[in-house]
């Protein structure tokens, strides 16, 4: 098969024949179909989130089973499937205690997946290893899907859009009638702000830097729109609130400032939402009294929250019907042998979201 393969740290990603093994007693092998191409894998290309090399990155995608090992009761031959950034085993203590976002699988490394033509071990990054034709996964990392939607729409299922929706519907909880912040309206940003309208959130403000990036947040449904260009952000936003902050506080732009200031765009009391990712070695700095004494619940949240067997048919039915749209957020496809682009054009935020199409 051919796979998209990082064998140096800021170098282009090169694109090889490789020997795909087996699958595991456990694991199943997918064709790919689609696969988004996530700005985390810009700070992965970069060595930021110290990845071993060489390897295939991609954290999540969709496609269709063409193997599976003795073991695997959950898919078989023929399934179309999501392959999403988060596994669920359903028998670690995460899955058990109702937080599968933390499944002991997502944390066993990189397991190899290929040969390189010399004999060298190719590992996946993430447990997916979607830049390439064919995945080679556990069986926990794989979620049977029966719909009619395209496949480029479905490969942003397993990141953008659970990352997104699920900070809404899972970690937040968004209430109707409540007002919304978002910092950040990338794909995930958008789709934050699609979900908070979909909850019922009075009002929806969308922070975003970049003004096409404003302006389609406000087609998608945020109510307000502020430029951090325009003067301080907090301020902007309490203006908008009637002095008080957002009731909730979702950050999607990834710096550690950001997560910095997604905790003061929420009121008292209010709740923030933090999802992004600088770097392994990134810190942040809060003010103890702001942290400890203005009631705020701050929640990290890993793809979502999302326990994937119940939000993917969920997000898909809401996608099916029309609630949501990912046409606007998807910008361009490209094939594997155009990987290098989309790396390019997703670092230069001139995309939202490409998708990889092997």
């Amino acid at each position: 098969m051919r796979a998209a393969i990082l064998e140096e740290f800021g170098r282009p990603i090169v694109v090889e024949e490789v020997e795909l093994l087996p699958p595991a007693p456990d694991g199943v092998i997918v064709r790919t179909g689609a696969s988004a191409f996530c700005i985390t894998d810009c700070t992965n290309q970069r060595g930021d989130l110290g990845k071993k090399l060489p390897t295939v990155l991609g954290h999540a995608g969709m496609g269709v089973v063409e193997e599976v090992g003795p073991l695997v009761t959950r898919t078989k031959v023929g399934d179309r499937v999501i392959v999403p950034g988060t596994p669920e085993c359903r028998q670690c203590y995460w899955c058990v205690h109702g937080r599968p976002d933390q499944c002991a699988h997502l944390v066993v490394g990189q397991p190899q997946i290929a040969t390189r033509a010399g004999g060298e071990p190719l590992t996946s990054s993430g447990g997916g290893g979607t830049y390439a034709e064919l995945m080679r996964v556990r069986e926990s990392w794989v979620f049977p899907v029966e719909t009619d939607l395209p496949d480029v729409e479905l490969g942003l299922l397993g990141c953008g859009v659970t990352s997104g929706m699920g900070a809404v519907f899972n970690a937040a909880r968004v209430e109707p009638g409540s007002s919304v912040a978002v910092l950040g309206c990338g794909h995930l940003g958008l789709w934050m702000i699609q979900a908070a309208r979909v909850a019922g959130a009075a009002q929806i403000i969308a922070v975003e830097e970049r003004a096409d990036r404003r302006t389609l947040a406000g087609e998608l449904g945020a109510t307000d729109l502020v430029d951090p260009a325009d003067g301080d952000t907090i301020e902007q936003v309490q203006a908008l609130t009637e002095g008080r902050g957002a009731d909730y506080a979702l950050e999607a732009a990834g710096p550690a400032t950001s997560t910095e200031l997604a905790l003061l765009l929420a009121r008292r009391a209010g709740l923030v939402v933090l999802t992004g990712l600088q770097s392994l070695d990134a810190t942040v700095t809060y003010s103890q009294f702001e942290l400890a004494l203005r009631g705020r619940d701050v929640r990290s949240c890993q793809n979502g929250r999302c326990v994937m067997s119940r939000d993917i048919p969920r997000f898909i039915d809401m996608m099916e019907r029309g609630v949501v749209d990912a046409e606007p957020i998807i910008t361009a496809l490209y094939p594997l042998e155009q990987i290098n682009d989309a790396l390019a054009n997703s670092g230069a935020r001139k995309d939202l979201t490409g998708v990889i199409v092997p």
